[in-house]
């Protein structure tokens, strides 16, 4: 790639910073680094197809993506390498899917995974993004925030909870406060198996990994769950503590 295509691309990733949390437009990065607008949206849509823009709707504007959060974060692009690895032999062993997901406010990131069951459809070609109570997962993942956090997330839900629909503020605090006492949380979504384990760094916990798969397998329900537990154990063993 030219490398001045290079540094419309990074401008583009300091444009896209520099006006958050507002949208940025394609006619705006145009004008703003002076190339033709046909340009500018093929440009902003690499980047979103790399996850380091994101769009949220296709007549919306674009936001800095899960991607490019991760850049200035060492120890977090060490989980996801390594976690690939383990995740990889964890899935392909167990014959599940597996996800490792970070909490960024009021949003999950799959930052990595591995489709090791045929029958549980999930896109892990790029890192995602998805709000906190549509899984099992980020739920996991919020009930470690502080009180005061899981608040004002709570509240910036309105009508969409997901599990929680129709439950008051306080009802759904008290079940995060279950949630953050288990080593091991289990649950079912659309007729499949769900698993996740939080994965902590000097007691703080900084991601989860989960497993997927569908009922009935040859494998035992509990030998992917000691299995997961052990994948996450060493993840926590692969990162640098100083780093955090």
């Amino acid at each position: 790639m030219e490398i001045k295509v290079l540094n419309k691309i990074f401008d583009l990733l300091e444009l896209a910073s520099a006006v958050a949390p507002r949208e940025l437009t394609s006619s705006e990065a145009a004008d703003a680094l002076g190339i033709p607008r046909s340009t500018s949206v093929r440009l902003l849509k690499l980047l979103t197809e790399k996850g380091y823009l994101e769009q949220l709707s296709p007549r919306k504007g674009y936001i800095i993506g899960p991607a490019a959060a991760l850049l200035c974060c060492g120890p977090y692009q060490k989980l996801s390498l390594q976690g690939e690895r383990l995740l990889g032999d964890f899935a392909a062993e167990m014959k599940v899917s597996a996800q490792i997901c970070l909490r960024q406010g009021n949003c999950r990131l799959v930052i990595c995974g591995f489709n090791g069951d045929p029958g549980v459809n999930l896109d892990l070609r790029r890192i995602r993004r998805y709000d906190l109570q549509l899984a099992l997962s980020g739920r996991v993942l919020l009930s470690h925030a502080s009180e005061t956090e899981q608040r004002q997330i709570i509240a910036s839900w309105g009508k969409d909870r997901g599990v929680f629909a129709g439950s008051s503020d306080e009802k759904i605090l008290s079940r995060l406060r279950e949630i953050s006492g288990q080593k091991l949380v289990c649950g079912e979504h659309n007729s499949k198996q769900v698993a996740v384990v939080p994965v902590r760094i000097q007691g703080r916990v900084i991601a989860a990994a989960g497993a997927v798969w569908l009922p009935g397998k040859t494998v035992s329900r509990q030998k992917i769950l000691d299995r997961l537990v052990k994948t996450a154990e060493l993840m926590e063993g692969f990162i640098n503590v100083e780093s955090f």
